[in-house]
């Protein structure tokens, strides 16, 4: 379990982040959030909680184009929340 909660209980505060942040790239992109990220995708992001981008290349369901177009957002997310 991750800290601060289960990651899909709804308590945990980078969870929280992370699916704020979903909604609003899906607003900005105009696409459903499920495009942004699933949810299990977030799910690997706060069970592994990579602060690199190598890290975050590891992360199940994080392909190139993912990763070059979210990634630096979640790496501040993650950052922010881990520390």
């Amino acid at each position: 379990m991750a800290p601060g909660g289960a990651a899909g209980d709804g308590t945990n505060p980078l969870m929280a982040a992370l699916k704020a942040w979903r909604l609003e790239a899906a607003r900005s992109d105009g696409v459903p959030a499920y495009v942004v990220a699933t949810d299990a995708l977030l799910e690997e992001i706060v069970d592994q909680r990579p602060t690199t981008m190598p890290g975050l290349r590891r992360v199940k369901g994080m392909g190139p184009s993912r990763l070059a177009r979210y990634g630096e957002e979640l790496l501040e997310i993650t950052t922010a929340i881990t520390r």
